[in-house]
């Protein structure tokens, strides 16, 4: 994605810094870039709370399923193609050419288990919390008379309770994971800004921009929909901001020494845009398109109109990702 296989730049050629290397324009994309992703990401969450929307449920379905579209279009468009450019260097000497999908599909199925294990450890946890309470012999009692049964069933607690938080915990997972892939895929995007130069540099920042924008938006709704507290939309608003500046600046400190084509710097960038693609495609796929739209009984009952317009935007989001990607 961001490399130049050249016989001219041999393996662990250090290019270093050229005369149309701009370090104040490479201090100022620290702040161009934290701009455009903290206005993406915060905006799902300042259009959620402007009591002046009065539709403010039926956008935030869009803008959610836009941004369905963006997380599975970065994982296909802007994580795996430069694992495997970067993996397939000839460089590395590797005879074979599909390491990073088998990385990708490695990370895919491993997120499934730890997902599973997590929300499933979760459950067990309330259920003893329950049974422990002080009050849980009075609950069973009350529950197997035969004449209070059906109330007490009405009322669910118990059942209601368990099911609800693990509902809100396997999404908070979900956003988690997400977020870590996201986080890898920013570090690195953000390094190979820091090191760039020239005309490489300009274009790089302004794909970027579109790139942190819409992924933020993605972002942005993800953490509403898994969090209640706007504390903790924020923090994961907060850390999302900050990744991309951070590999700038990483970038920035390494740029006379890194080289594209060392063999650390191949397989570390490889392994780590493979892995970030198999959290994308999991999330994007399991998470958001499965659960929100296969199996979700809501999206099914609404009319027609609203489900082909949803679709419309999952597929915007997925074709902005992929225009981005063209220009990098």
């Amino acid at each position: 994605m961001f490399q130049d296989d050249d016989d001219s730049n041999p393996c662990g050629f250090v290019a270093g810094r050229g005369d149309d290397y701009d370090m104040a324009l490479h201090v100022g994309s620290i702040f161009i870039i934290l701009a455009f992703s903290l206005f993406g990401s915060m905006m799902p969450v300042v259009s959620k709370h402007l009591s002046c929307m009065k539709q403010a449920s039926a956008v935030m379905s869009y803008v959610n399923a836009f941004g369905v579209g963006v997380v599975i279009a970065t994982a296909l468009v802007h994580m795996l193609p430069p694992a495997n450019e970067a993996l397939n260097n000839k460089c590395l000497g590797l005879s074979y050419n599909g390491l990073a999908n088998v990385i990708a599909v490695a990370s895919v199925l491993l997120l499934q288990v730890v997902q599973t294990e997590l929300t499933a450890r979760y459950a067990v946890t309330q259920t003893k919390s329950i049974e422990d309470a002080p009050d849980a012999v009075d609950v069973k009692t009350h529950a197997d008379s035969p004449s209070n049964a059906a109330q007490f069933h009405g009322h669910g607690h118990v059942h209601g309770m368990g099911t609800s938080s693990n509902d809100v915990q396997s999404r908070r997972i979900s956003v988690l994971i997400f977020e870590l892939g996201v986080a890898i895929h920013s570090v690195i995007i953000g390094l190979n800004l820091g090191v760039a130069s020239g005309s490489t540099f300009t274009t790089l920042l302004t794909a970027i921009c579109f790139h942190q924008f819409f992924e933020g938006v993605a972002v942005g709704t993800s953490a509403l929909f898994a969090f209640a507290e706007l504390k903790a939309t924020l923090w994961t608003i907060a850390a999302y901001t900050l990744t991309t500046p951070l590999g700038i600046v990483i970038g920035i400190g390494v740029s006379t020494t890194y080289s594209e084509t060392s063999t650390t710097a191949l397989w570390v960038q490889g392994c780590l845009d493979a892995v970030a693609g198999g959290i994308l495609i999991y999330t994007g796929v399991v998470e958001l398109l499965t659960n929100q739209y296969t199996n979700n009984g809501d999206f099914h009952a609404k009319d027609a109109s609203r489900r082909a317009l949803t679709y419309a935007f999952v597929a915007a989001g997925a074709c902005a990702m992929s225009i981005v990607g063209y220009w990098t």
